[in-house]
């Protein structure tokens, strides 16, 4: 038996390493492209659940509309501007970027007036402010 040769398979500690590194590479990036994008549903998830359960409902004019030309699940992700109107309070401007339902993109609109839940602990924190579509 030749003293190069790992268990008599043939081959050599140095090649048998790079096979190891390679597998475990392999696994590192399969557990992180499964677990990175449930990381961020249930974080947008979350999000949404407590600006529901402690946001203020008012109502946004819809003041433009850009597409960003990315699609997510063949969905538009486009940048508004919203001036918001809330119960108490002076209107405001406010710019968000978001994915919106192709079938949604009607209530999307320049101009359009939208139901609006704004967490009014930061109200000009786009992340802070929920587009109420039906």
């Amino acid at each position: 038996m030749d003293p190069t040769t790992l268990f008599g398979l043939g081959i050599s500690g140095f090649t048998f390493a790079i096979i190891c590194v390679s597998v475990l590479c392999s696994l590192v990036i399969t557990v992180a492209a499964i677990a990175v994008p449930i990381y961020f549903y249930r974080n947008n998830r979350q999000r949404a659940e407590q600006l529901m359960a402690k946001g203020t409902q008012g109502e946004a004019t819809i003041l433009s509309l850009e597409d960003t030309g990315m699609l997510i699940n063949n969905n538009p992700r486009v940048t508004i501007l919203l001036e918001i109107r809330m119960p108490y309070g002076a209107p405001y401007q406010i710019k968000k970027t978001m994915t919106v339902p192709l079938i949604r993109l009607s209530q999307v609109q320049t101009g359009s007036v939208v139901q609006v839940m704004v967490d009014m602990s930061d109200p000009t924190n786009p992340d802070k402010v929920g587009l109420l579509l039906k």
